[in-house]
This record gives C-alpha cells, sequence and structure tokens, in this order.
C-alpha cells in the first residue's frame, strides 16, 4: 500500500472523519445473518469496512456516488471474506441476486470456488447452510442468469476478466451479451482489482489506448448498463501515488487497511530476519533445524498436525534445481554428529543474548540427536519436496500449494523462482531461505523479496488448549510457543543489503525484526511473600462448573439479554462525504415497544426456530408456545426500546414497522441460543486451590517496536511489601491503577493485616471465574488478598482494570463480580471466615466509581485517598 500524501484525502478518511464525530445517523452494527453465517468471526477491521459500506449504501444519492467502490486491504486481511459479507448484505438488504466475480487468472477462481462454494474445502468461508431468518439461502454458479429467479437463491457468475472481456466484445452464438445484461441488476466482484487500469494507468503516460478494448472500459460498460448496478473491488495494491489512478479511486476507497496496521494487530506473524554469513548448505540446514525446533515444541505442547514449510528461492531455475539436489544430499547423509557441529559453531557466532538460536540449541542438547535426525529423513525426504518453477506457482501445483496446511499434504519444502504469487494463501509457511544471493541486491529485487515476506507473513490459527486464536498470543510471553507465531527470513549479513531490504520492508508497511531484538523480563515471586502463611497455606477461591442438564436449559444458561435497543430508520441521512456542512442534529428519545400476543405469534410463524418442538429442545421444561411468550423465565421479561426521532411518537408506528422490531429481536435471541448452546455452566458454588499452586513466576517478551494493545513497560517493585512480585510487568493503564492502590494501602493497614496483591497472569496462572449461570469465562487481572485485624475474616477481592473501549462489550464481566457480594454464594469447603468481593471496573472514565466502589465495600465508605489542604 503507497503512502502517497494524496490518500489523506480519500473517502475513506472522510468516513473515518463523520464517523469520529459521530455523524452518521445510522449507528449501524453488522447484522448476525452475516455474522452465523460465516464459518469464522468477523475482525474488527472487518466489521468496520462493512460498515462503511452500509453507511454509502444507505445514502439517497448511492446510484450516483457510491455504486462503485474499492477495499483496500492488505494482503492477507480477509478480502475475501469481506466479499462474502457484502455478498450477503446486497442480497438481504438490497435484493441483489445476480453477481459477477472477475479476477485476471485462473488460479484465482479456482481458490474462489473453495471459498465461496465447496463447503467441503478447509477454505469454505459460510456455514454449511446459509439461512437468513430461519430460510436456507442457496449460492448457486451460473454461466448466465435466469429469467425466473428462486427467491432464497444468490447467482454467481465467475470468470477470468479476460473470458468476460472476449465474450462481451466478440459476439459469439449463445454467449453473453451486454443486451442481455441489461435486463438485471448486477453486483459485480472485482479481485486483485489493481490489474484492472490500463486505460488509467496509459492515460497517466499520455498513451493512446483503444478504451473500447482494454479490461477497463468492458467493466465500465458493465457497471453503466443500469443505475442500481454496482462495482465493488478488492486489492491490496492501489498506487495512489500516480496521479490518474489517485484521481480514478480518490472518491471510491470505501476502505482502507494497510499492512502495517495489519501486523501491529497481531493478525499476522511477527516477521524475523535471521541475519547471517554462510554457504547455502549451512543456511539450508538451519532452515530445516530451525523447523523441526517448530515442530518439536507444537507435539510438546499438544498441538496436533503442525507441519511448517520452507521455501528455498532462488533467483534461476537451474540454481534453484542444482539447490534442491544438494538439499537432498545433506537430509539423505545427516548423522547427529553433523547436527551436533552445525550447532557448536552456531552457538559461537551468537552476539544476540535474546536470539532464537540459543533455545533451539539448548532444546537439540536435551533431545535425543538420533531420533531428531530420523524424524528429519522422513520428514524432508525427497517425496516430501516440491520444486515450482513457472511464472505463476499456482499454476504449476494448484492442489498441493493450496492445502499446505492440511495433515495429508506430505510437502515440508519447496524450491522457486517465482515469487509467492497472488492467489496462494498457505498459512504454515514459516522459513524463508534466499539462497545463492548477492549482497549488491538492487532496489527492485529487495521490493520483491519485501512482497514474498508479506505474503508468507499470514498466521497459522493453531488450536492451543483448546482454543483456536487468529491473533498472536505470545508476542509480550516468553512462551516457547511464540516461535509459532514467527516468520523466520533467513538472509545474508552485509549492511548496505540490509539497510536496502529494510527500506523495502518499510515501503510495503511490513514491520520487520532482526532476530535477537527486545528482551524477557521475568516477575518473581519475593523471597518474603513466599515465606508467609498466606502463600505456604493459603487458597484461591473460584466458582464450579457444571454440566448443562436438559431440565436446566434456561435462558440464564444461554447467556440470554433480556433488554434490546432498535433504532428506527428515517429517511434522513447525513451526506457522507459533506464534511463541512451543518450538522442536522437530530435529537432521539428511547420509547418502550408494548405489543400483545398477536404480533408475538405472528413474529414466530415467520420463523421456523420458533416451532414448539424446537424451543422444547433448548428448553425441556416448556409446556406451551403461550407459556414462552408470556412467562418471565422466556420472553415475558424481554424489553424492547425504540430509538425515536423526538417528532415521532411510538403508537404513530404502523403494525408492519412495530412486527418488524420485534422478528429482529426474536432472531437475535434465536442466533444467541444456537450459539451458547454449551454443556457447562457457572454456579454459584466456589471451591478452592493452593495459591502456590496457581501464582507462579512469569516472564514476558518485550518488544518496543510492539504496539498491540498498550505499551508494556517494567517497574522496580521492591519496596512494595503488599506487591508479590518483585517487579510489575505492566500495561500503561495498570500501572496507573497500580499506583492508585498504593495510595490506598497506608488505610487499610490500619483495618487489614497481611494484604498482598497477585497478578493474575493469564498465560502462567489460569485462575479463572465462569459466569453465574452462563457459560462465558474470564481471568480477573489483579486478586487483593487481606485479612481483617476484627474478626481474621479472609477477603479475596477482584479487580479488573479496563480500557474504555472494552467497558461496554465486558459488562457482562462487571455484573458478575457485582453478583460475587451477594448471599447466593456457597463455599462448599464449610469456610466462615472467607469473603469474597467483586469490585466495579477500574477505567479512566469510571474512577470516581471504582473507589466509592472500593471504600464502599472494603473501608466503611470513608475516604481512601488524602487530601492535601492548600
Amino acid at each position: 500500500m503507497n503512502k502517497g500524501v494524496q490518500s489523506q484525502e480519500i473517502l475513506f478518511q472522510q468516513f473515518k472523519k463523520i464517523d469520529k464525530l459521530g455523524l452518521f445517523t445510522d449507528t449501524y452494527q453488522v447484522p448476525n445473518y452475516i455474522k452465523n453465517n460465516l464459518k469464522d468471526k468477523l475482525r474488527s477491521y472487518q466489521e468496520e469496512s462493512l460498515r462503511y459500506l452500509h453507511y454509502a449504501q444507505r445514502n439517497p444519492e448511492a446510484n450516483h456516488r457510491y455504486r462503485h467502490l474499492l477495499f483496500n486491504m492488505a494482503t492477507g486481511a480477509g478480502k475475501t471474506m469481506v466479499m462474502a459479507a457484502t455478498t450477503l448484505y446486497m442480497f438481504k438488504e438490497h435484493g441483489y441476486q445476480n453477481f459477477i466475480f472477475f479476477v485476471h487468472t485462473d488460479a484465482i477462481i479456482q481458490k474462489t470456488k473453495e471459498n465461496l462454494l465447496n463447503n467441503l474445502s478447509p477454505k469454505y468461508l459460510f456455514k454449511n447452510d446459509i439461512e437468513i431468518n430461519s430460510e436456507k439461502i442457496k449460492i448457486e454458479v451460473v454461466e448466465t442468469f435466469p429469467i425466473n429467479r428462486n427467491k432464497n437463491t444468490i447467482y454467481l457468475k465467475l470468470s477470468t476478466i479476460h473470458k468476460i472481456h472476449d465474450d462481451l466484445n466478440h459476439y459469439k452464438e449463445n454467449g453473453i451479451t451486454f443486451d442481455d445484461l441489461k435486463e438485471f441488476s448486477l453486483v459485480l466482484l472485482g479481485d486483485e482489482a489493481h490489474h484492472f487500469n490500463a486505460k488509467t494507468k496509459a492515460k497517466a503516460k499520455n498513451k493512446s489506448e483503444n478504451n473500447d478494448f482494454t479490461w477497463e472500459r468492458t467493466i465500465d460498460k458493465l457497471l453503466a448498463l443500469q443505475p442500481k448496478n454496482r462495482l465493488f473491488e478488492f486489492t491490496a495494491t492501489i498506487n495512489l501515488d500516480n496521479k490518474e489512478i489517485y484521481k480514478k479511486y480518490r472518491d471510491k476507497i470505501v476502505y482502507q487497511y494497510d499492512l502495517k496496521q495489519f501486523m501491529n494487530n497481531g493478525y499476522s506473524k511477527r516477521v524475523m530476519l535471521l541475519e547471517a554469513n554462510q554457504n547455502d548448505n549451512d543456511k539450508m540446514l538451519d532452515a530445516v533445524i530451525l523447523s523441526q525446533y517448530r515442530k518439536l515444541i507444537a507435539i510438546e505442547n499438544g498441538i496436533t498436525g503442525f507441519k511448517p514449510i520452507i521455501l528455498f528461492k532462488s533467483n534461476q531455475i537451474a540454481i534453484s534445481k542444482a539447490k534442491q539436489e544438494d538439499f537432498i544430499q545433506i537430509i539423505e547423509t545427516l548423522t547427529p554428529e553433523k547436527i551436533s557441529t552445525h550447532l557448536k559453531s552456531k552457538e559461537k557466532q551468537l552476539s544476540s543474548a535474546t536470539s532464537i538460536w540459543h533455545k533451539v540449541i539448548n532444546r537439540y542438547k536435551k533431545q535425543d540427536l538420533i531420533h531428531i535426525v530420523d524424524m528429519i529423513k522422513d520428514d524432508f525426504s525427497d517425496m516430501n519436496l516440491l520444486n515450482v518453477n513457472k511464472n505463476d506457482l499456482m499454476e504449476e501445483q494448484p492442489v498441493m500449494l493450496n492445502t499446505l496446511e492440511q495433515t495429508d499434504n506430505p510437502i515440508r519444502a519447496i524450491f522457486a523462482v517465482a515469487k509467492v504469487n497472488e492467489g496462494w494463501d498457505v498459512l504454515n509457511l514459516y522459513d524463508i531461505v534466499r539462497i545463492s544471493e548477492k549482497s549488491s541486491a538492487t532496489k527492485a529485487s529487495t521490493d520483491s523479496e519485501a512482497q514474498l515476506i508479506g505474503r508468507g507473513a499470514r498466521y497459522f490459527p493453531f488450536i492451543y488448549q483448546g482454543k483456536k486464536s487468529y491473533t498472536r498470543r505470545f508476542d509480550t510471553s516468553d512462551h516457547d510457543l511464540s516461535i509459532l507465531e514467527q516468520l523466520h527470513y533467513h538472509t545474508i549479513n552485509e549492511p548496505a543489503y540490509i539497510k536496502v531490504l529494510h527500506a523495502s520492508l518499510d515501503q510495503a508497511d511490513i514491520v520487520a525484526e532482526s532476530d535477537g531484538n527486545g528482551f524477557v523480563e521475568h516477575a518473581k515471586l519475593k523471597e518474603s511473600f513466599k515465606n508467609t502463611d498466606t502463600y505456604q497455606y493459603g487458597k484461591l477461591y473460584y466458582n464450579k462448573v457444571e454440566e448443562i442438564a436438559g431440565e436446566k436449559r434456561t435462558w440464564q444458561s444461554y447467556s440470554l439479554e433480556t433488554s434490546f435497543e432498535e433504532e428506527y430508520k428515517t429517511v434522513n441521512e447525513t451526506s457522507l462525504n459533506a464534511l463541512n456542512n451543518t450538522n442536522p442534529n437530530i435529537q432521539y428519545k428511547l420509547e418502550t415497544l408494548n405489543l400483545d400476543i398477536r404480533f408475538f405469534k405472528k413474529a414466530m410463524a415467520k420463523q421456523n426456530f420458533y416451532t414448539f418442538n424446537n424451543l422444547q429442545f433448548y428448553f425441556p421444561k416448556l409446556t406451551s408456545l403461550e407459556e414462552f411468550i408470556r412467562s418471565d423465565d422466556y420472553l415475558g421479561k424481554v424489553k424492547i426500546d425504540i430509538k425515536l426521532p423526538l417528532f415521532l411518537q411510538i403508537d404513530n408506528l404502523t403494525s408492519k414497522e412495530k412486527l418488524l422490531f420485534l422478528e429482529n429481536v426474536l432472531i437475535k435471541i434465536a442466533e444467541n441460543i444456537r450459539r451458547n448452546y454449551r454443556r457447562y455452566k457457572g454456579t454459584y458454588e466456589f471451591i478452592s486451590r493452593p495459591l502456590k499452586d496457581i501464582i507462579t513466576d512469569y516472564s514476558l517478551y518485550i518488544d518496543p517496536s510492539i504496539v498491540i494493545n498498550q505499551r508494556i513497560t517494567t517497574e522496580n517493585a521492591i519496596g512494595k511489601k503488599w506487591y508479590v512480585f518483585d517487579k510489575a510487568i505492566l500495561n500503561q493503564l495498570e500501572h496507573r491503577f497500580i499506583k492508585l492502590l498504593e495510595k490506598f494501602i497506608s488505610k487499610l493497614k490500619v483495618k487489614y493485616d497481611e494484604i498482598y496483591l497477585l497478578r493474575n497472569d493469564e498465560k502462567s496462572a489460569k485462575f479463572k471465574l465462569t459466569e453465574f449461570n452462563g457459560v462465558r469465562g474470564f481471568m480477573p487481572d489483579f486478586i487483593l488478598l487481606m485479612k481483617n485485624k476484627e474478626d481474621d475474616a479472609y477477603y479475596q477481592v477482584f479487580l479488573e482494570p479496563k480500557g474504555e473501549n472494552r467497558l461496554f462489550d465486558d459488562k457482562w464481566k462487571q455484573d458478575m463480580l457485582e453478583a460475587i457480594n451477594t448471599e447466593k454464594i456457597i463455599f462448599l469447603e464449610d469456610d466462615d471466615n472467607i469473603r469474597l468481593i467483586g469490585i466495579k471496573f477500574f477505567a479512566e472514565s469510571c474512577r470516581d466509581e471504582f473507589i466509592r466502589d472500593f471504600s464502599d465495600k472494603l473501608y466503611d465508605g470513608e475516604p481512601l485517598e488524602d487530601t492535601v489542604l492548600i
């Protein structure tokens, strides 16, 4: 993604400003019919891109101003997922059924078929059954669009742009024509859109192009067939430094998400440069040893089916083939002695105390090298190597290259000259090795390397401890599994070349670090704390979970809400790019929707989920549909508030409008019931584990270049007897929280003995609470332990600093902390001296509320902060 100054004026920037100022009248949230029909959860930036699409399409002038839009999103950011969601949105919200997907190569057509059509493919993006408003939706591939369309069908034509171009511009019998397509409203989906600008580029170069015979002109003519037609383009590469390209797209780029932002938000592997002056054979053996170390770490941590791939990149086909032969010889003649000698030599060359090679070498010292060699020979036999040397990797071996993550695909190493091309979505590429490279690399060659690294950095979402993550989990940890979140680029250690490479990486928005950057901080329990009775004999209390048997499945067990807010949509729409226009300042009010049973029966009859038999499956105690509607155990306590303009009264709404609000709420409830159909729920019964089995020393990896969430820094905690670790390794909000607690300590000491604050490190402690009668769980960040001087009661206080952006979504956690203070809590160990206290969130916007709650519950409502008289 280019960084031209012109990009500050694009449509996306205008939308962003309007959104930030709250000038959109439509507070749109991505609907559940999109979220629940996609296999994976939408990421926050993907949801934002769909919001901006919605704002554009809801505009009264959309047919003129927003019929052609571009999504400019980084490689690996999930453009195809946004495309799939866009298809559902345009079908459901705007009634489009005819979609044409086009791209410049057949290989990407095949990949897209796997993404959108083949529900047996691991790359399939939808749920097995697409369902909207309890009706199944079918995606049907067509060559021509039917005159008589089925109501619940999306018709999708997939083609290369050159085939569409030829078919439309050169008449063929039974072929599709522009006149045929005039009959339909079309949504055109253009992937890798930077390839479709020949006319615009020619104009920039003052060349004469025959406009009627360019792909770009054909696309323009398709879009112009009907005012309702839409063209949505997708690309990671758009050269806004080109004046004509900028002029074409400045009012069309509806969303932009660059690679640097993508990487900093944790959605990619971390890119690590391994710089070493070695011959090709040593570099290839380095890669094998490092790759096998990754596999050993995965096996040790219970991660099954993990198969890291190495790409050996050459600049000539002859060299690539020769190096593959050398590699086969290296593997066939490998012995334990050769590995040992190689690693001893490597150890002498290390200059950084935090290089990954320290861990690798120490691990191999402890391993049975005979067994390791046997594993390597099996994994990297010549049968498990792939040499692809055509211009397009995907045309050479499309099946092998597109299924590398699958356990039945044996490939471990690829030899190639071509770069990792568009359409290759491999996620488990972990090592890229430049072989037979020259130090006098040109800027053009390092630009190519940067593109290769960017595509190779896609994150592999492995399952660890039963949880699958699509973002990095071990950036700030010294955990061995951090190696499974890193792409290593093996290159030469030549200052001039490295400088040029970094310039190319920076230009491509790629965040890359040299191996050994950053440092590891260790937080150790103080010996003074470890010698206390609190540590030796103390316990930490948490609630039991129980299986949700049929008769116990209730509204609460599904974590269902009872209050909903719907917004009345007005015809007034703020102009989306009129930043200087006056804000209409429309004011709203909330009024409760009161409906009689007839509305409920009619709305439920329209949704298959609400048949009695189906409801009784989820709620076995239910006796009738009328009970489900009237009883406070079900819909009877549901409250629906409508956000109305001040000039409109709720009684003025039509019956159809009221029914629609109710239908929307019922859809949300049904989706939440399906999603939360789980086997275990939290109870009010508390049990304990020894404190010393939970709270232990821990380590965090700190890198100044990491900007995920808040910056983590370390402060010495020596002298703070109440803080049990020798160092406070915390983000900035947590540091402010600690400083506030420090002000309380002197007063708390009057009432309490043995005051200790524990950091509940989520990667080492694993101490969790589970929502009462619900299925969600969370780990309180801090636990304060205190012993009351008067009655020897043992206080366990749960404390949770919370960023402003999480206050609403995590409100259920605060509700649970509040519920801990009720009389419902049962201690199964019959200890009358235990007091569990939950305190409201600490956040910048509710600091005073936190202090009041803390004081009321633990200091008899007296002031905890000293006041200074002036």
